[in-house]
């Protein structure tokens, strides 16, 4: 039996856990741990595993809790030495690890072999359905987990498999029910039905993941507010770094490039802070963003050494199209699609962009294989997004064969999706895709679609877009269109930065003789480049000099950074 003062540490430990209270739940459980009373041992190793997991300090939680399995299993409390067995399989899986991972779910299933149906059977297909190597796999043991915690009374494990549940439908494609499912476990985390603060965190993961890996924006942009209060309630570093991730990848489809860039800058120092190897999806979102604004090499180097990563196949396949090679995309999208078997969400992205490469390569039949199949999942799935790609494939690879009417009405359905979706970037390239179609019927219209697409590429800053509505203008016959911002769009202090760039100052003497730090030196840059709609340093000191040319003169007086 506890002693008094050790059941008392155990308690202040617990309470702080639920508080968030990290560093004091850490030092009542050490306390613990230094008192050396068995029967505590295996409660303080879970709780100290979980105080530094949510630190930051993943490498010591996982140590930890890997402990308290072996305390728990000397205790014969087989449930909670399988619930914590599954959740370090999870962080092995998570870090790249997955040998380690099956490792540790045998582990967990071992332990309660042959011991009567618990809470602890239901935690094992919790992580079988985590691993599952098909969406049908993880759906059947998240309803195989769901039922034993309603048998059972465990209500963590039964709301965090109903968000798995959820997770599986919607990834399947099946958006209604996938969807109902992951809004009842999100309303049931956020009453209060949930007591394990690492299982709160885990359903929130599932929820806010979900939604973006479907792309439906408009629930992740609302759950993603909460569970970043949570996660900012509880400073938790791990799962800061995922929310803020999925709400870039919000941010990035609905327009918000500047807030994107901020939001991926974060996530990614939480995770190299926490756990590195999740830091993969972040990278190829904001590699993504990259190519959209014309600057390969950057991308380039945010994919250096990931090529195999499942995240990062889409972004390495836009940027070989950007450069040139659509073939080598071609491999690289196909070798995707082999893995994507029943994620009909994935499956579309990787199709859309397959039309895309194919077009580019001139192969004409993979192309109408390729939107053939993204009709087909798209209408199974009922996802309004796959929809909309769908019908701009289509009409794309009815511009290359010749039949412009029906590319005008895709294109037109593919607008009027994107655009009821607030997918300003998509729209204005079905936009394009329109003005392509209707040019030899009716060239003003063409134009004015044009001009609207290259508004949206500008103020978006994405400049490869820019480019190819200012080629269409030009074989419209009409000019590059309106002329960039000028520079009195800029900040004072952008005004300031600009100033340097014409001088010739690279971003460490614009941060030395501003008295600010180099790389937000390097953010202004990158926004002045962005607004005014050049490519390059070059470019942007020549606009400084019209400028100064038609007596604009350098604005003087110091601005917000």
């Amino acid at each position: 039996m506890d002693s008094p003062q050790g059941g008392d540490q155990l308690h202040e430990g617990t309470e702080a856990l639920e508080h968030g209270d990290w560093a004091g739940a850490r030092r009542a459980f050490e306390h613990v741990l230094d008192g050396g009373e068995p029967p505590g041992e295996a409660v303080a190793a879970e709780g100290l595993g979980l105080a530094l997991w949510f630190e930051g300090q993943v490498p010591q939680g996982i140590a930890w809790r890997e402990r308290a399995v072996t305390g728990y299993v000397a205790q014969r409390r087989f449930g909670d030495a399988a619930r914590v067995a599954v959740w370090v399989s999870e962080q092995h899986q998570l870090a790249g690890r997955p040998s380690a991972a099956r490792g540790w779910l045998a582990r967990a299933a071992r332990i309660i072999d042959g011991t009567p149906m618990s809470e602890g059977h239901g935690w094992v297909a919790v992580g079988r359905a985590q691993q599952a190597a098909s969406v049908e796999e993880q759906a059947a043991q998240a309803e195989r987990a769901h039922r034993i915690g309603r048998e059972t009374g465990a209500e963590d494990l039964e709301i965090l498999a109903l968000s798995l549940l959820g997770q599986a439908e919607l990834t399947a494609g099946h958006r209604e029910p996938g969807l109902r499912l992951l809004e009842e476990a999100m309303v049931a985390a956020t009453a209060g039905r949930i007591r394990n603060i690492h299982t709160m965190g885990s359903a929130y993961c599932h929820l806010v993941m979900a939604c973006a890996e479907a792309e439906e924006w408009e629930r992740a942009r609302e759950w993603c507010e909460h569970v970043e209060h949570f996660a900012q309630a509880h400073r938790a570093a791990p799962l800061l770094g995922v929310c803020r991730t999925v709400h870039a990848d919000v941010l990035v489809a609905t327009g918000h490039w500047s807030e994107a860039e901020e939001a991926l800058e974060s996530a990614l120092a939480s995770h190299a802070r926490a756990i590195p190897e999740l830091s993969v999806p972040a990278l190829a979102t904001l590699a993504e963003l990259r190519i959209h604004q014309g600057r390969l090499r950057e991308a380039e180097q945010l994919l250096s050494g990931r090529e195999e990563h499942p995240s990062s196949l889409r972004a390495l396949a836009l940027l070989h199209v950007a450069e040139g090679r659509p073939h080598v995309a071609v491999s690289l999208l196909e070798r995707g699609l082999s893995e994507t078997e029943g994620h009909a969400v994935r499956t579309t992205q990787l199709l859309a962009a397959l039309v895309d490469a194919t077009l580019a390569a001139g192969d004409l039949a993979a192309a109408e294989a390729a939107a053939e199949s993204l009709h087909r999942i798209a209408g199974e799935s009922e996802m309004r997004l796959g929809s909309a790609r769908a019908d701009l494939a289509a009409a794309r690879l009815a511009l290359a064969t010749g039949d412009r009417d029906a590319a005008a009405e895709l294109a037109r359905r593919a607008l009027r999706a994107f655009g009821a979706m607030a997918m300003p970037l998509d729209a204005a390239l079905a936009r394009l895709d329109l003005a392509r179609a209707v040019m030899g019927v009716s060239p003003d219209l063409a134009r004015e679609e044009v001009l609207a697409a290259q508004g949206v590429f500008r103020d978006l800053g994405a400049s490869r877009e820019l480019d190819a509505a200012a080629r269409l203008l030009r074989e419209l016959g009409g000019g590059t269109g309106p002329r960039p911002r000028n520079g009195g769009e800029l900040t004072s202090r952008e005004h300031e930065v600009l100033d340097l760039i014409a001088l010739g100052m690279s971003n460490a003497r614009i941060a030395r003789a501003l008295s600010i730090s180099e790389k937000t030196a390097g953010h202004h840059v990158s926004r002045i480049l962005m607004k005014l709609g050049v490519h390059n340093r070059a470019e942007a000191a020549a606009h400084a000099a019209g400028r100064e040319t038609k007596g604009g003169g350098s604005r003087g007086g110091i601005g917000n950074e």
